[in-house]
């Protein structure tokens, strides 16, 4: 503290250089400005005999990254000791500030002792004691210590906190980064509930360390009571490990773990569980005999270089119900796939590989497809003089299945576009293309709807594609006060046609929806396999009103036209006639708040709705609804292209201050009715502490699994978990 001893008698004398009684002094200290420390303060004396400098009032004091502030300071130069008096503030390099009404501090405010001490740390968290040894830069011990990260209450600050932890001694240590109690007791609200003898936790400038997590309580008519306690483990610095036993009465033991990694070039994770059980048939009868249960699941991604980069995503479970059962996953297909893909200027490509895992009654795993390769590469070139553009796809699929078809797929396609645009505003577009396709299938179906309907049979099949299309837009835009009115009407010819083998393999357009996204379009079924032939005619009018503020409502209506009666649509399609149905998008979103999409398609014949889709989000996060619905009188996607109508309810809303509730809900509207899951819960979260209660059920049976309510009951202690 030299510097600090130099700085001090250099500012102490300018500020008396002027006075008598030191104009004749022996000798001046040797002055030296250091560059890290900085004083100042109302009034300073000088007690040559006692060898002592006092500062008083609002004095400051910077020591390199420390900052002292107190009512009165006195430097014992012999001793190179400063003590200070009276509203004490040291603020630390980390952000921690030191509250006190007394300190006694040496080697740069490094080390000294602190009389009633209160600390407040970097993530607002609050530590109090009778007295405290800074025993370096690093280490403080305090007695008779309080801590807690619960702010007191404001109307009535004597009031307990929610939580803190009382202990005969605590330890800070900024190397290791933590905060270490002995003879600890937790108090909830004033009342001591546990002791420990030792207990520790990171520090607030710590984002990650090694323990245990928030546990989780709860009862479930499958697995019975149940108790989840997550331990988190930082292995390093680019990697850490999450386990999480499950321990249920009526299953045993279930094993969780995740795995989380960052390399230099990307990053990893991976989660699994497993456990061992009885095993059940399908009217969930146990069969005597034990199983493991598992599942994995991981993604990771990795740049090579600029232009390429490759990844993964694997999901796989032993069993069909297992996912559902533990409350995994609700998907009924699993999938997991690899990938390399690359992308340079306009060149874009992609080679993948996918394996497939159906968890529905109805799927067989041997009729299943597996994709060993699937590349896909797209170009665009560069616009012309005219803005015209040329582009370039080709598309190479191997299907593979043990016990149905398999399906070898080259297809080739180039393209040319031409945007113009009028001198009065019209918008027109040309595209033409030209696609080759060409197939061998092993074991060809009889019944492409009937997988394992195969015949031994081998064919190759060969197919040209071509296709033209014009589409015309006129926007009209009207500006009135603060809204911008937009009335577009949209026109849109198209003609395609297959030349060569009609009857090839269908792999990737097995499900078809028609609505306001695919309205537009030279082929409006998903994939490459099935084309639509023939003359059509889209057309439709796009209106929107558009406000400064950012709010908009748009309305688009629509309907296609086919030359042909037989347009080879399946039936409930809405395009299986001549005149399509009408579809229709209505989008509004006023503010950011609201938000409010309903998209229908309309027969024509009836103008009966055929489909209907309702999604709306009100609220912000803290209180919101959301509301789902949908119908369609015939779901040709379906296992029973029966009709299918669903809605869908969610909410969270803020009770008072720190408590909301919140839930959802799912039900089957089409036949009888039924719900299938829903979820009712209360949460309370404040800046120390949190908590929910939660009530789950599924009202669905599948094989083994029967209809479950569940119970969870989940606590928080802030920072620690």
């Amino acid at each position: 503290m030299k510097s600090l001893a130099r700085l001090l008698l250099a500012t102490t004398f300018l500020c008396t250089a002027f006075v008598p009684h030191f104009a004749h002094a022996e000798k001046t200290p040797e002055l030296d400005f250091a560059k890290e420390s900085l004083f100042s303060a109302k009034n300073i004396t000088y007690d040559k005999e006692d060898q002592t400098v006092e500062a008083t009032g609002e004095v400051e004091v910077v020591q390199g990254d420390r900052v002292l502030k107190a009512d009165k300071i006195i430097y014992d130069i012999p001793g190179d000791t400063i003590r200070a008096e009276g509203n004490v503030v040291l603020l630390e390099p980390t952000g921690d500030v030191v509250f006190a009404e007394e300190m006694e501090l040496q080697n740069e405010l490094k080390i000294g002792a602190i009389r009633d001490i209160r600390i407040l740390f970097s993530d607002q968290s609050r530590l109090a004691a009778h007295e405290a040894i800074k025993m370096d830069e690093n280490r403080t011990i305090m007695t008779k210590a309080v801590f807690s990260t619960c702010r007191l209450c404001e109307k009535d600050p004597e009031r307990p906190v929610l939580w803190q932890v009382k202990a005969e001694e605590v330890e800070h240590d900024r190397a290791e980064q933590s905060v270490t109690y002995k003879n600890a007791v937790f108090e909830f609200f004033g009342v001591p509930v546990m002791y420990t003898p030792y207990f520790s936790h990171p520090d607030p400038t710590v984002d990650r360390e090694s323990g245990f997590l928030s546990p989780k309580v709860y009862d479930s008519s499958i697995l019975g009571y149940g108790l989840k306690l997550p331990y988190y483990i930082v292995i390093s610095e680019d990697k850490d490990m999450t386990i999480t036993p499950n321990i249920t009465t009526k299953e045993g033991v279930q094993l969780a773990a995740q795995y989380r990694q960052a390399v230099s070039n990307g990053r990893f994770k991976f989660d699994g569980s497993a456990t061992y059980v009885d095993e059940r048939n399908n009217q969930n009868v146990t069969t005597g005999d034990k199983e493991f249960q598992s599942h994995i699941r991981g993604d990771g991604q990795f740049q090579i270089d600029d232009t390429w980069l490759w990844g993964f995503d694997v999901f796989r479970t032993s069993n069909d119900t297992y996912l559902d059962k533990y409350d995994i996953s609700d998907d009924d297909t699993l999938t997991s796939r690899a990938y390399l893909q690359g992308q340079r200027g306009r060149n874009f490509s992609v080679l993948s590989a996918y394996s497939f895992q159906g968890l529905t009654e109805a799927d067989v795993s041997s009729e299943t497809p597996f994709v060993p390769a699937w590349w896909d590469y797209s170009y665009v070139g560069e616009p012309n003089d005219f803005g015209g553009r040329a582009s370039v796809n080709m598309d190479t699929l191997l299907i593979y299945r043990e016990d149905s078809q398999d399906t070898n797929r080259l297809s080739l396609s180039g393209g040319y576009h031409i945007p113009y645009t009028t001198s009065n505003g019209q918008v027109l577009s040309f595209d033409t293309s030209l696609r080759g396709d060409l197939y061998y299938a092993r074991n060809i179906l009889a019944d492409p709807s009937d997988p394992s309907s195969g015949t031994g049979q081998n064919a190759f099949s060969a197919r040209a594609v071509p296709s033209v299309s014009v589409e015309w837009k006129y926007p009209f835009v009207r500006q009135a006060g603060s809204v911008r009115q937009v009335v577009e009407p949209i026109v849109e010819g198209v003609w395609s046609d297959v030349i060569g083998d009609e009857d090839t393999p269908n792999e990737d357009s097995l499900s078809f929806e028609f609505d306001d996204t695919n309205l537009f379009g030279s082929n409006r079924f998903a994939g490459l396999d099935e084309v639509e032939k023939g003359a059509r005619l889209n057309y439709g009018i796009n209106m929107g009103v558009y406000g400064e503020s950012g709010g908009y409502t748009t309305l688009l209506v629509g309907q296609s036209i086919h030359s042909d009666k037989n347009t080879s649509f399946p039936d409930g399609t809405g395009l299986e006639d001549q005149f399509s149905d009408f579809v229709t998008r209505l989008e509004i979103r006023p503010a950011s708040y609201l938000q409010f999409i309903n998209r229908t398609r309309i027969n024509h014949d009836k103008l009966s709705i055929a489909r209907n889709e309702l999604d709306m989000k009100v609220g912000t996060s803290k209180n919101y609804f959301d509301l789902g619905y949908v119908y369609l009188r015939d779901d040709p996607n379906g296992l029973t292209q029966d009709t299918r109508e669903e809605v869908y309810v969610e909410g969270k809303v803020e009770i008072a201050e720190f408590w909301s509730a919140y839930g959802n809900y799912r039900r089957n509207l089409a036949g009888t009715g039924n719900s299938v899951d829903g979820r009712i819960g209360i949460e309370y979260l404040d800046e120390c502490f949190g908590f929910s209660l939660e009530l789950k059920k599924s009202f669905t049976r599948d094989r083994d699994l029967e209809p479950d309510t569940t119970i969870g009951f989940n606590i928080r202690l802030l920072p620690f978990n």
